[in-house]
């Protein structure tokens, strides 16, 4: 490998509609860039690419340069360290809301890598390994990963919050800075994608219609790990347990619980079977349910999750998440993780309905953290920016905004209905249905206790499309958690996933949708 580091700092312009009055307080940085050369060798060919770190100022309507947008971008560059304005450009974030792309960046389609233990516990302390990656996505498409304003080294006036840390807010503020790098980088005419995680995909969903309304019109959406209606996150609600349940079969089949003489493929089936009928049912039936039929969801539920039986009845059929993660391993004084179920720590407090912390994101936080600030601030350059100088603020932030989130969205069309919890499934109905040739991918970890694929199928198949639409969405499926891309083999997968939909259209989808047949239920009148 040759790291050639070649300088070239630029200014950028800004995004968004014009404001009304200068913010006071407050001056951001005016907009840089820094760019360093590199290359890699993937499938054994070897690649040269331009690595950008910098900044584009966006505007709101009330405030001017109200927030400065950082992000990191990777181009496929030619003998003359020219890019190629015909290859793709993909959007890239994470979630939060409104955190920095450090996951994705560091863990999963980026030419470089974090290199530390899947579903294991992370070194204490650093150094941490970074290593070239064999499965990045830059030989298909261009990179652009975005910080959210107010996260990571993206800043913020305090003016303009109440503007940007938002639902609809975070998604004009995305929008605006898209259209602004499409500017800037002369990629207007440039195949365009948008991949969002988590949160990411509660915002990718909105933006992709969002960024119809301002004249972008993506060729494909990637959504992984997926939050799209907010409705059913509330353990108030019988759906909540409903789309919850094979994500728990799942988890217990790995951590030897249940099916063991089953694949995991089967297990899913009968979990997803029980979910969409006998416990759906029985969770409506509530108070009238009788107590034989309780007893039997109850055992059937058992088996399926390694519960307890009595557990399960006496929690009247309705095991929330962080009670499963504490009930699985309870003998074994464990708790599983939150955002990934395979993670197995030990808790501080066995009786308490509630983890004392996250054993997942503790092991990893902090080495993401470190190895990020590692590799922005020294390999790519950006503490050595001219620009920057005179500016106090290097602060790198994971997640600031969303202490001060508004939750409020507003759906699209006519109506233009506020939703206090947002629902974005109206959102990427409209923009499939505004142009019938965008193409969606959906990933899920069937190990992820944060956002269950499950409750991803129910969502989608309340898209309510015409039929000839349905088939713009496809399914893929990885044995990981929330962060699909965290174990290496589902990261191959992932990228190879990636790759076929690239180059496929809408028709071609079908070939690469893994969703199973849809269980329903028998109706009969």
């Amino acid at each position: 490998m040759s790291d050639a580091n070649t300088q070239n700092t630029q200014n950028a312009g800004n995004a968004g509609p014009v404001a009304a009055a200068p913010a006071q307080g407050k001056q951001l940085p005016e907009a840089c860039e820094h760019t360093t050369r590199h290359s890699i060798t993937v499938n054994g060919g070897e690649l040269d690419y331009a690595a950008t770190v910098g900044t584009i100022l966006i505007d709101t309507p009330k405030v001017p340069k109200a927030a400065s947008i950082f992000f990191t971008a990777f181009d496929l560059v030619n003998g003359e360290g020219k890019t190629d304005p015909a290859r793709p450009v993909t959007f890239i974030f994470n979630g939060g809301p409104g955190s920095s792309t450090t996951f994705l960046l560091m863990g999963s389609i980026a030419p470089k890598r974090i290199n530390v233990p899947d579903a294991a516990p992370v070194p204490a302390a650093p150094p941490y390994a970074l290593v070239d990656n064999a499965h990045t996505l830059l030989p298909v498409s261009d990179l652009v990963f975005i910080d959210a304003a107010g996260a990571g080294f993206s800043e913020i006036l305090d003016a303009a919050k109440p503007e940007l840390w938002s639902v609809d807010g975070d998604v004009a503020g995305f929008s605006a800075f898209i259209r602004a790098y499409l500017s800037k980088h002369h990629r207007w005419n440039s195949p365009k994608y948008v991949l969002g995680e988590s949160y990411g995909t509660t915002c990718g969903a909105a933006l992709a219609y969002r960024l119809q309304q301002d004249g972008v019109a993506l060729n494909g959406l990637t959504l992984i790990s997926n939050v799209l209606d907010y409705t059913f996150t509330s353990d108030l609600i019988d759906e909540f347990y409903v789309g919850y349940f094979p994500s728990y079969a799942s988890v217990a089949k790995y951590h030897g619980r249940a099916a063991s003489d089953v694949k995991l493929d089967e297990h899913l089936k009968a979990a997803r079977a029980f979910a969409a009928g006998p416990l759906r049912l029985a969770l409506a039936a509530g108070d009238s349910l009788d107590d034989e039929t309780r007893h039997k969801v109850a055992r059937r539920y058992a088996e399926l999750t390694g519960l307890d039986e009595r557990y399960v009845y006496d929690s009247n059929l309705r095991v929330s998440d962080p009670r499963f993660r504490k009930a699985l391993l309870h003998d074994e004084d464990k708790i599983v993780g939150r955002y990934d179920g395979r993670v197995a720590g030990y808790d501080l407090d066995r009786m308490n309905d509630e983890e004392t912390f996250v054993v997942d994101d503790a092991w990893l936080d902090p080495a993401y953290s470190s190895l990020c600030n590692a590799y922005l601030r020294d390999e790519l350059g950006w503490d050595r920016v001219p620009e920057r100088k005179g500016f106090a603020d290097f602060d790198w932030n994971a997640t600031e905004p969303g202490k001060g989130w508004m939750w409020w969205h507003r759906m699209p069309g006519e109506s233009g209905w506020v939703m206090t919890q947002p629902n974005v499934l109206p959102d990427l109905a409209a923009a499939i249905a505004h142009q019938p040739t965008m193409k969606v991918l959906l990933g899920n970890g069937v190990y992820d206790l944060c956002t269950p694929f499950f409750q991803t199928e129910y969502d989608i198949d309340h898209l309510m499309l015409p039929k000839p639409l349905r088939r713009n969405v496809a399914f893929a499926y990885y044995p990981a958690g929330h962060m699909l891309y965290s174990s290496e083999a589902s990261l191959a997968k992932f990228t190879t996933d990636l790759t076929r939909f690239y180059a496929s259209d809408v028709s071609g989808l079908s070939a690469i949708d893994e969703r199973p047949a849809a269980v329903v239920p028998s109706i009969s009148l």
